[in-house]
């Protein structure tokens, strides 16, 4: 048992309902965790490892339960001492090649985490609000014809990783309507930005450009399928759209969210380099990088979530891309280009 509380937030000096974010200390929960606590909400947190480099700016300001969704008692716990209003529900595996890798360990955090929130927010009897992230990887191989692809194309997933999301759908799905809760489904696609794992495409290539810069790379990008298509959205807008759909929309529903533009992965790195310190950079394309069953092109349909709560997002991608290398340049220190810089340079 690993319920530690090191934060104390008195609800009652509160107006705002109380928050409790699975995953907080990951890419996205970090970033929800910013955007709430900027708009005075009490937020508390489940988190996995101690690892709260994302967190450091505002570890003052969380309440923060080490536990792990997998673990039916710890959640339960945690929820009956937290006793949120809304809940975001983040914890998850997202990276498609660690389902292939391990199948048993991603559907555990992906199904069986969430039917361990969803089970004990409806036996603690909480009338939370809850927010369940899925993918728009559910949706599989769409043919260009049917894309931008909605909210009522059926589910096809072609990986593993999309069979777990494509269940934690249904799952949710089932829980709001067969015991009346307040459950709001998202499919969010391609998100981006600042504190985004290197194992990510845009973050691989921000990451290898930066450390070119930084002279401890020679100056070639290693590169999988340039000729994808993928609909990118910046995290801030993301988290926002998660916010305001929690607070205004019919519990039930499913949304997806993304920017309705499909960016070529070469025009992402195009980007990139012409935003770097450095620009003759080769590329060179490695097997490895390239993702068997690739799906050549992927476009979000927006409209049901506009129409919604009136999100669109507001970043535009140049402005993510830079936060992305000026994170990159900010992590990167100057012991680790010591450490890693070839000799003679």
């Amino acid at each position: 048992m690993r319920l530690i509380f090191n934060k104390a937030n008195d609800r009652l000096l509160h107006a705002k309902p109380t928050v409790l974010i699975t995953g907080i200390n990951g890419f996205v929960g970090s970033h929800l965790a910013d955007l709430l606590i900027s708009e005075g909400y009490p937020v508390s947190g489940i988190a996995l490892t101690h690892d709260l480099r994302h967190l450091s700016h505002v570890n003052q300001q969380i309440s923060l339960a080490y536990g792990d969704v997998r673990n039916t008692k710890e959640v339960a716990d945690i929820l009956t001492e937290v006793k949120p209003d809304y809940i975001y529900h983040l914890a998850g595996s997202s990276f498609v090649p660690d389902a292939e890798a391990d199948p048993r360990i991603v559907y555990d955090v992906n199904v069986l985490g969430t039917l361990n929130v969803l089970e004990a927010a409806r036996s603690t009897h909480l009338n939370a609000r809850i927010l369940i992230v899925g993918s728009g990887e559910v949706y599989g191989h769409v043919p260009e014809s049917a894309l931008p692809v909605s909210e009522e194309y059926p589910l096809k997933p072609i990986n593993l990783y999309g069979v777990t999301k494509a269940c934690v759908d249904m799952m949710a799905c089932q829980y709001a309507t067969a015991y009346k809760m307040h459950v709001i489904r998202v499919r969010p696609f391609n998100h981006i930005g600042p504190r985004q794992s290197e194992q990510f495409v845009c973050s691989s290539f921000a990451k290898q450009i930066v450390e070119i810069e930084q002279g401890i790379r020679t100056p070639i990008l290693h590169v999988g399928n340039l000729e994808s298509s993928r609909d990118f959205t910046d995290v801030r807008d993301v988290v926002r759209a998660y916010r305001t759909l929690l607070e205004k929309a019919k519990g039930g529903e499913v949304y997806n969210i993304g920017s309705n533009r499909a960016w070529k992965i070469g025009d992402i790195i195009g980007m990139l380099i012409e935003a770097s310190r450095v620009k003759e950079i080769a590329l060179e394309q490695q097997s490895l990088r390239v993702r068997q069953n690739d799906i050549p092109i992927m476009r979000c349909d927006t409209s049901k979530v506009e129409k919604a709560i009136g999100w669109r997002p507001d970043i535009p991608i140049e402005r993510t891309l830079q936060d992305l290398l000026n994170y990159w340049r900010e992590t990167i220190s100057d012991v680790q280009v010591l450490e890693k810089r070839p000799q003679g340079v």
